[in-house]
């Protein structure tokens, strides 16, 4: 494959595909078994991919700038001529559908794609095309209404995002003005949001009613493929979330208004979360790509021969610009089996966050393309194509040190915390469009007027200072999937519940939770919802108690990270130590206080504690060096047999005072001793460990070695190395 920007854009003839359409239908008619039928569709599938690659190369380039008249033109071609191809080829599948090969076709392909064929039916008709039209030129509109906004502010242009920037300033002047500026630019272009979603709602009533629905509700979750539940099914799920994850985020949001010192917390307060200031990653965006390539590497072989062929062809934009447009996304061109991830960088956390979300979006298509025969099954329904995206954010959290540093635990933190929080505003964005469209005549001031309702009660903590415009319901507008994707952004909310059930396994066991989620990639779409989460062990959101299961889960990683420090240890910590050692270990394998007394004198350079702010003892990691790479049991209890100068720094023992597990102390506590390790220039780190903790230590770098011949406490331990 060639890099992206080398990709030739050709416009193809339209008229002469839509004539290779009928005839394709034709001959499906004339086919003679199934060998010809089947032939006959793969090669049609060919062809639409080159069509739709052509489409993509086209958005992504006019998004990227959408001042580029050229593009904007192409992309408008597009708009006009996709729904009457697509209309053939739904003719061309009923055709497929009515074939007496029919039953091998759904033996071969699975009862899934043939009911998405089947529906496809009921979506596509010659009435509703120049709708379809009409509708896509408003989306493109609102694109370039947006991405065109801008104002100055602090002496620069501006654009949403770089006013979201500011909003996470310490300075809380900075931040009230960032905001204002932020409403004033949507205020400001609030009257042709306003006169374009005037057009779109009533333009998409008018489709559904068309194809005979009752209402746009019906026809746009049927378009969705949600063929396992109901809208009913999500008012419910809704409720739900107002009832075990609003008061939650209520609690996190008083300890953050606690926590930065101010009597109130407003809006433009809530992306701070530390009142020292936000993680921010550290490096240019060579930099950060750089370091997500070395992450994915040590993440997974898979995910690592991925992020290569991402970075070898160039399948990113990443850096925002004047006319670009706003957000990000993952999109794929289907005849190079290629992703490409667009983003808006911003110099805050969330530009890491593109290089784990939309990186997961990319890698489900890059690993379902080469199971599955075609691109129709590559792609699952939403609801689950955002697990992979939210899973991938959380199966980073162990590198998080290379992008942020010192920083580390409060991006995990932060990133954890605003994952719970965001759930409600989905739900929020949801409801407010089921009410939009139950009533199509809705003015713009009711509009408001019911997104002003629905905040107080999905986020009963949020408030505008003052700011009028906001503070009658016109935040609604910033949300683009009301424009561009209605109806998806449940999808968001229903994924990162599954999300959090892949980081809690990935917390107890790291290689099955890898395994659950490469088979979900590897699926695509070639089944519904409710079977891909069986296929990946994963609790169906909308069964009573799934919500209230999962949040219990998290809490523990919602405490607020204690501060601490590692330092060499004092002997006024030994009896502290011990104590620890015996909330730690059983006491067949634990230390007491003359053992660390010992190891004190003979090798206090090997040994290192994390104290909080408070004094205590949260952990500690120890050990000795020796000469060669075997951690003798001996080692243990004779200290003649230490030697400081030794090649090898061996590791006793690694505590965390459990009421302080679960914030990446011990992770830290055991890169600095490797750290320590590495500057005394040994040679290796070596430790056995049990079986559950493999997974950790390779993550932090080790490699597994051998099956000790240790019988330390009567255990089965296992030699892990990390070599320099």
């Amino acid at each position: 494959m060639k890099k992206f920007s080398e990709i030739e854009y050709v416009r193809p003839d339209m008229e002469a595909e839509q004539e290779k359409v009928r005839a394709y239908t034709k001959a499906l008619k004339e086919a003679k078994s199934y060998e010809e039928l089947r032939g006959l569709f793969m090669e049609e599938k060919t062809r639409e991919d080159a069509g739709a690659t052509m489409a993509e190369v086209a958005q992504v380039r006019y998004t990227v700038d959408t001042r580029d008249s050229f593009y904007e033109g192409e992309v408008q071609f597009w708009n006009e001529t996709i729904p009457a191809i697509h209309l053939l080829i739904q003719k061309a599948e009923k055709v497929i559908l009515e074939s007496p090969f029919i039953k091998e076709f759904a033996e071969e392909f699975g009862e899934f794609f043939v009911k998405n064929m089947e529906v496809g039916q009921k979506l596509a008709d010659d009435c509703i095309v120049e709708d379809l039209i009409e509708e896509a030129n408003l989306t493109q509109q609102y694109s370039k209404i947006t991405a065109n906004a801008s104002t100055e502010f602090k002496g620069e242009t501006c654009n949403f995002y770089g006013l979201l920037k500011a909003m996470q300033s310490t300075d809380r002047q900075m931040r009230k003005e960032a905001m204002t500026a932020w409403g004033d630019l949507y205020e400001e272009i609030s009257g042709e949001l306003d006169a374009l979603y005037d057009k779109m709602v009533p333009l998409r009533d008018k489709i559904a009613k068309k194809l005979g629905f009752s209402s746009y509700i019906e026809f746009i979750y049927l378009s969705y493929g949600r063929y396992d539940y109901t809208a009913e099914d999500v008012a419910r799920f809704r409720a739900q979330v107002k009832e075990k994850i609003v008061p939650l985020c209520l609690e996190l949001r008083k300890e953050q208004e606690k926590r930065l010192g101010v009597d109130r917390l407003h809006y433009y307060d809530e992306e701070l979360i530390f009142p020292e200031g936000n993680a921010v990653p550290e490096g240019t965006t060579e930099e950060l790509v750089a370091k997500a390539q070395k992450m994915y590497h040590e993440l997974s072989k898979e995910t690592g021969e991925f992020f290569d062929f991402m970075v070898e062809h160039e399948l990113f934009d990443l850096e925002t610009k004047p006319g670009k447009q706003t957000g990000g996304y993952c999109t794929f061109l289907n005849t190079f089996k290629a992703p490409f991830i667009f983003s808006n960088f911003n110099g805050t956390s969330a530009d890491v966050d593109v290089l784990t979300h939309e990186a997961g979006h990319a890698f489900e298509a890059y690993t379902a393309a080469k199971q599955i025969p075609f691109m129709d099954m590559v792609f699952p329904t939403s609801e689950v194509a955002e697990i992979h995206s939210m899973t991938m954010e959380h199966f980073a959290y162990p590198w998080m040190n290379a992008f942020f540093g010192e920083k580390a635990d409060d991006y995990r933190y932060a990133h954890l915390m605003s994952a719970l929080e965001v759930i409600p505003y989905m739900v929020c964005v949801d409801e407010f469009q089921h009410k939009v469209f139950e009533n199509i005549g809705m003015t713009a001031k009711e509009r408001r007027a019911i997104w002003h309702q629905l905040e107080l009660t999905y986020m009963p903590w949020r408030n505008y200072d003052g700011h009028k415009f906001l503070e009658e319901g016109g935040f609604w507008m910033q949300k683009q999937h009301i424009f561009v994707n209605p109806f998806y952004y449940i999808d968001y909310a229903l994924a990162q519940i599954c999300a959090f059930q892949f980081f809690e396994r990935s917390k107890k066991e790291p290689e099955k939770a890898w395994d659950d989620y490469y088979r979900l990639c590897q699926a695509g779409g070639s089944k519904g919802y409710f079977a891909l989460l069986e296929l990946a062990g994963l609790k169906n959101p909308f069964v009573d108690g799934t919500v209230e299961e999962v949040v219990a889960g998290l809490k523990p990683y919602l405490k607020r990270k204690v501060k601490y420090t590692i330092r060499p240890v004092k002997e006024e910590d030994l009896k502290k130590v011990a104590e620890v050692e015996a909330l730690c270990f059983p006491a067949a394998e634990a230390a007491g206080y003359e053992d660390f007394m010992e190891r004190y004198k003979t090798c206090k350079n090997s040994f290192f504690v994390a104290e909080t702010e408070d004094g205590e003892i949260a952990g500690f990691c120890n050990g000795c060096c020796a000469d060669t790479d075997y951690l003798a049991d001996a080692l243990y209890h004779d200290a003649t047999l230490h030697n400081p100068d030794g090649d090898y720094q061996m590791i006793f023992g690694l505590d965390v005072n459990p009421k302080f597990q679960k914030q990446g102390i011990g992770e830290a506590l055991m890169r600095h001793m490797v750290k320590s390790a590495g500057e005394r220039d040994k040679k290796a780190v070596v430790l056995t460990c049990k079986d559950h903790m493999i997974p950790f230590y390779k993550r932090i770098g080790y490699e597994y070695i051998e099956l000790s011949d240790s019988t330390h406490g009567g255990a089965k331990w296992h030699k892990m190395m990390y070599r320099f």
